[in-house]
């Protein structure tokens, strides 16, 4: 029983040493540096599969780098495959991420004991550009292979014209990192060589080359930035977002040729100060609803009186009594939001009702009186193609998610490509606002309300006196409009010589000493924002390829596995 025990053990054992018991006897590599800034780089590897049968190996070389907030590809042309006597290999290359990958081998045929592999490829834009000095920074053999290198070994020959004696060496051996330089460079005249001995899987050698400035030619400011655009295609996502926006809105969110704007001093169609209102900037808001309340008080449903809830000292609060005056359920000459707002303010039984006695209450009336404006835009009289509110939390949201991802984006990926896409959906929040879109009726009617508002701003005492609309009641029925527009005061100064009594509708017991249209707007601007701030009240549980170099290597910035090439390998 000891002995199926111990057998048993020893398989156990065993499984993990089979499975990478092949191992690379050499890797030597052979750089030829031109002056284009470009290289070739032949790489000879032997791999011993001892008495394991494989198909070949392959070799992963990374391409795609990240430096500084983008990416850097490099681009590496795989040229021949074959052994040391020239027989080609049966190869394929493919790209893998971030690496190109070469598989070498024929899948119908399996090898053992040693082979030997050599790989020539030509790399364009490997080389690091300082204001000194032009360096190649390469990872000879890469620091990811799962099996030990014996011996590793590279020949970098210089570019034409260059002596060892004009150039900076240094190489690193190791884990990914190490700065330790256990490898020995030989200079020759045009050549350098570098040696190492075993490495250990996943350590690797590195060598770094500096060239005299004016040697290699550099690239022009115009190749510099096409590179840049292509390594980091997704700067265009916010262009494409723009372009994509741009259309959605063209065909979708643009209104119609609005007509020519003629001056009118009666509201088109009978509309309402909140239906004026959200047609003219396209949503549904609290001076809407506020302006709409004088409007129902200007036609007789009820009065406001300001009153002091509160006294401490010298100081007092302002209150506001609401006193209802006419029967609204069943007046059907109301709209439905007009009848939600005298109902938030009344309930179905109280003739009066104070400010302060709505305070928490009232905000549950408000998205419902918003949805009814809407309603009656957009369903009934058909100004709207669609509710402005749920269009533009369509584009809100896409917005929000899209910027969501490029934040998400940023640690995973890089930081530009990180804000090219918040870039994109911040683009997408703006075009939002500019989503909904009016029908061909609705813009006919947005062209009379410009009118309308055309009239408030331009009246004048003498025209209106021709016209024989300078008395108290124009002066009432457009105020709510006014409001609207953000032109009360002007309404208010135009009006200052004829309307010298407050309207029977408000009452103020500050008035005793004198009345003005001015103080009377600027008293009742300041009661609908006190209004509004409590109609919206809610209770309280409610709610890559760097320098080596420090600048160079030669300052302490190089490292084992840093630079470009690199990678690593296995066995198939």
């Amino acid at each position: 029983m000891f002995k199926k025990i111990t057998f048993l053990l020893s398989l156990i054992f065993l499984l993990p040493l089979s499975s990478s018991a092949w191992e690379i006897k050499d890797f030597n590599a052979e750089i030829l540096m031109k002056k284009d800034g470009s290289y070739y780089v032949t790489e000879k590897i032997t791999a011993d599969f001892g008495y394991e049968l494989k198909h070949g190996i392959y070799r992963d070389i990374p391409v795609k780098y990240k430096r500084g907030p983008g990416n850097y590809n490099l681009i590496l042309n795989v040229l021949q495959v074959e052994d040391f006597e020239g027989r080609a290999y049966s190869y394929k290359v493919k790209r893998k991420g971030k690496y190109l990958s070469i598989k070498i081998g024929d899948p119908d045929k399996r090898v053992s004991g040693v082979n030997n592999y050599k790989i020539t490829y030509l790399v364009k834009r490997g080389i690091n550009y300082f204001k000194d000095y032009d360096e190649l920074y390469w990872n000879v053999t890469g620091d990811e292979w799962a099996v030990p290198i014996h011996k590793a070994s590279a020949v970098i020959y210089l570019p034409k014209g260059v002596k060892y004696e004009e150039v900076k060496l240094a190489c690193y051996t190791g884990m990914y990192g190490s700065q330790i330089s256990s490898c020995q460079i030989t200079p020759h005249h045009y050549e350098v060589e570098v040696k190492t001995g075993y490495l250990q899987p996943t350590n690797g050698l590195t060598v770094l080359v500096g060239i005299p400035q004016g040697v290699l030619a550099k690239p022009s400011l115009s190749q510099i930035i096409s590179w840049f655009l292509l390594d980091n295609w997704f700067t265009f996502i916010p262009f494409f977002a723009l372009v994509f926006m741009g259309v959605t809105w063209f065909r979708g969110g643009k209104d119609p040729a609005r007509g020519s704007i003629m001056p009118r001093y009666t509201s088109p169609e009978d509309l309402t100060p909140a239906e004026v209102g959200t047609l003219y900037d396209e949503r549904a808001d609290l001076d809407d609803i506020t302006s709409t309340l004088i409007n129902l008080a200007v036609k007789g449903y009820l009065k406001i009186k300001e009153t002091e809830s509160e006294k401490f000292l010298f100081f007092s609060k302002k209150d506001y009594l609401f006193t209802r005056e006419k029967d609204y359920k069943e007046d059907k000459s109301l709209k439905e939001h007009e009848r939600l707002l005298l109902e938030g303010i009344f309930g179905s039984t109280l003739e009066f009702n104070t400010l302060s006695g709505l305070k928490n209450k009232f905000y549950t009336y408000l998205p419902k009186i918003k949805e009814e404006i809407y309603r009656e835009l957009t369903k009934k009289k058909k100004y709207f193609a669609a509710n402005p509110d749920k269009v533009r939390l369509r584009y809100l949201t896409a917005g929000i998610v899209i910027g969501g991802i490029g934040i998400f984006t940023i640690p995973l990926v890089n930081l530009l490509s990180g804000i090219s896409i918040i870039l994109a959906g911040l683009i997408v929040l703006g075009f939002s606002y500019l989503m909904p879109r009016k029908t061909k009726k609705g813009v006919k009617v947005l062209a009379d309300i410009l009118g309308l508002r055309e009239f408030i701003l331009r009246a004048e005492k003498d025209r209106l006196e021709k016209m024989k609309l300078y008395n108290s009641g124009i002066f009432e029925k457009i105020l709510p409009y006014a409001m609207v527009f953000g032109s009360a005061d002007a309404w208010a100064d135009t009006f200052k010589d004829i309307y010298k009594e407050p309207p029977s509708w408000y009452e103020s017991p500050y008035y005793r000493t004198g009345f003005g249209t001015s103080l009377f707007v600027h008293d009742l601007g300041a009661g609908l924002r006190t209004m509004g701030s409590t109609f919206t009240s809610l209770p309280k549980s409610a709610g890559g390829g760097g320098s080596g170099f420090s600048g160079g290597g030669f300052s302490g910035g190089g490292f084992s596995g840093g630079g470009f090439g690199g990678g690593g390998g296995g066995a198939w």
